[in-house]
Protein backbone atom coordinates (compact mmCIF):
# COMPACT_ATOMS: atom_id res chain seq x y z
CA UNK A 1 0.00 0.00 0.00
CA UNK A 2 1.41 3.37 -1.04
CA UNK A 3 0.27 5.58 1.83
CA UNK A 4 1.84 8.72 0.33
CA UNK A 5 -0.30 8.30 -2.81
CA UNK A 6 -3.40 7.45 -0.73
CA UNK A 7 -2.84 10.50 1.48
CA UNK A 8 -2.71 12.71 -1.61
CA UNK A 9 -6.09 11.38 -2.77
CA UNK A 10 -7.60 11.86 0.68
CA UNK A 11 -6.16 15.37 0.95
CA UNK A 12 -7.87 16.28 -2.35
CA UNK A 13 -11.17 14.70 -1.26
CA UNK A 14 -11.11 16.47 2.12
CA UNK A 15 -9.84 19.78 0.76
CA UNK A 16 -11.76 22.88 -0.21
CA UNK A 17 -12.33 21.55 -3.75
CA UNK A 18 -13.11 17.98 -2.70
CA UNK A 19 -16.77 17.85 -3.68
CA UNK A 20 -17.47 14.61 -5.51
CA UNK A 21 -14.11 13.01 -4.69
CA UNK A 22 -14.95 11.53 -1.29
CA UNK A 23 -17.03 8.58 -2.46
CA UNK A 24 -14.30 7.54 -4.93
CA UNK A 25 -12.11 6.59 -1.94
CA UNK A 26 -14.53 3.80 -0.92
CA UNK A 27 -15.13 0.22 -2.01
CA UNK A 28 -18.74 -0.78 -2.74
CA UNK A 29 -20.62 -1.42 0.51
CA UNK A 30 -18.06 0.42 2.66
CA UNK A 31 -19.14 1.54 6.12
CA UNK A 32 -18.74 5.09 7.48
CA UNK A 33 -19.23 6.28 11.06
CA UNK A 34 -18.40 9.24 13.27
CA UNK A 35 -19.54 10.59 16.67
CA UNK A 36 -22.69 12.15 15.19
CA UNK A 37 -23.54 9.62 12.44
CA UNK A 38 -24.58 6.02 13.03
CA UNK A 39 -22.62 3.51 10.91
CA UNK A 40 -23.90 3.68 7.34
CA UNK A 41 -23.11 2.67 3.79
CA UNK A 42 -24.97 5.75 2.47
CA UNK A 43 -21.94 7.87 1.66
CA UNK A 44 -23.99 10.26 -0.48
CA UNK A 45 -26.13 11.10 2.56
CA UNK A 46 -23.01 11.74 4.68
CA UNK A 47 -21.60 14.01 2.00
CA UNK A 48 -24.91 15.88 1.61
CA UNK A 49 -25.25 16.33 5.38
CA UNK A 50 -21.73 17.71 5.59
CA UNK A 51 -22.29 20.12 2.72
CA UNK A 52 -25.52 21.35 4.30
CA UNK A 53 -23.92 21.81 7.74
CA UNK A 54 -20.47 23.06 6.65
CA UNK A 55 -20.57 24.41 3.09
CA UNK A 56 -16.86 25.25 3.24
CA UNK A 57 -15.57 22.24 5.26
CA UNK A 58 -11.98 21.14 4.65
CA UNK A 59 -9.39 19.14 6.54
CA UNK A 60 -5.66 19.39 6.88
CA UNK A 61 -3.96 16.01 7.29
CA UNK A 62 -1.20 16.17 9.90
CA UNK A 63 0.08 12.57 10.02
CA UNK A 64 -0.67 9.20 8.42
CA UNK A 65 0.32 5.71 9.52
CA UNK A 66 -0.69 2.43 7.94
CA UNK A 67 0.07 -1.04 6.67
CA UNK A 68 -1.42 -3.23 3.93
CA UNK A 69 -4.80 -3.65 5.68
CA UNK A 70 -5.51 -0.23 7.15
CA UNK A 71 -4.28 2.89 8.78
CA UNK A 72 -5.10 6.11 10.54
CA UNK A 73 -4.62 9.79 10.04
CA UNK A 74 -4.70 12.78 12.34
CA UNK A 75 -6.40 15.92 11.05
CA UNK A 76 -7.65 19.42 11.77
CA UNK A 77 -11.00 20.29 10.19
CA UNK A 78 -12.18 23.81 9.57
CA UNK A 79 -15.41 25.28 8.31
CA UNK A 80 -18.31 27.54 9.11
CA UNK A 81 -21.34 25.88 10.65
CA UNK A 82 -24.31 26.94 8.58
CA UNK A 83 -21.91 29.10 6.61
CA UNK A 84 -21.75 31.58 9.50
CA UNK A 85 -20.05 30.23 12.65
CA UNK A 86 -16.34 29.32 12.36
CA UNK A 87 -15.52 25.90 13.81
CA UNK A 88 -12.19 24.08 14.22
CA UNK A 89 -12.17 20.36 15.05
CA UNK A 90 -9.17 18.15 15.84
CA UNK A 91 -9.62 14.46 15.12
CA UNK A 92 -8.35 11.12 13.96
CA UNK A 93 -9.70 8.73 11.34
CA UNK A 94 -9.14 4.96 11.26
CA UNK A 95 -9.63 3.15 7.96
CA UNK A 96 -9.65 -0.44 6.78
CA UNK A 97 -8.67 -0.88 3.15
CA UNK A 98 -8.96 -3.63 0.55
CA UNK A 99 -6.27 -4.91 -1.85
CA UNK A 100 -7.02 -2.05 -4.28
CA UNK A 101 -6.47 0.58 -1.57
CA UNK A 102 -10.18 1.42 -1.31
CA UNK A 103 -11.74 2.07 2.08
CA UNK A 104 -13.98 -0.70 3.41
CA UNK A 105 -14.54 0.95 6.80
CA UNK A 106 -14.00 4.58 7.88
CA UNK A 107 -14.29 5.65 11.53
CA UNK A 108 -13.86 9.27 12.56
CA UNK A 109 -13.06 10.20 16.13
CA UNK A 110 -13.32 13.71 17.54
CA UNK A 111 -14.44 15.37 20.77
CA UNK A 112 -17.90 16.94 20.63
CA UNK A 113 -16.90 19.05 23.65
CA UNK A 114 -14.47 20.90 21.39
CA UNK A 115 -17.41 21.91 19.18
CA UNK A 116 -19.60 22.73 22.18
CA UNK A 117 -16.92 25.05 23.52
CA UNK A 118 -16.94 26.97 20.27
CA UNK A 119 -20.74 27.16 20.15
CA UNK A 120 -21.37 27.74 23.83
CA UNK A 121 -23.69 24.74 24.35
CA UNK A 122 -24.27 21.00 23.84
CA UNK A 123 -24.20 19.51 20.37
CA UNK A 124 -26.71 16.75 19.54
CA UNK A 125 -26.82 14.28 16.68
CA UNK A 126 -28.56 16.84 14.48
CA UNK A 127 -25.88 19.44 15.21
CA UNK A 128 -23.58 18.64 12.32
CA UNK A 129 -22.85 16.30 9.50
CA UNK A 130 -19.60 15.05 8.03
CA UNK A 131 -18.47 13.45 4.97
CA UNK A 132 -15.62 11.79 6.74
CA UNK A 133 -13.83 13.63 4.15
CA UNK A 134 -14.33 16.85 5.52
CA UNK A 135 -14.28 15.09 9.49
Amino acid sequence: MDWDDWTGKVALALGPDGKGRFQALFAPGALFSDPVSAPTTDLAAIEAMTDASFPDWHQEILAVHGDRTGGSFEWIGRGTLGGTTPIVIHGCTAVDIDEAGLVTRWRDYFDLKEIEGQLGGPVGNSGRGRRGRRT
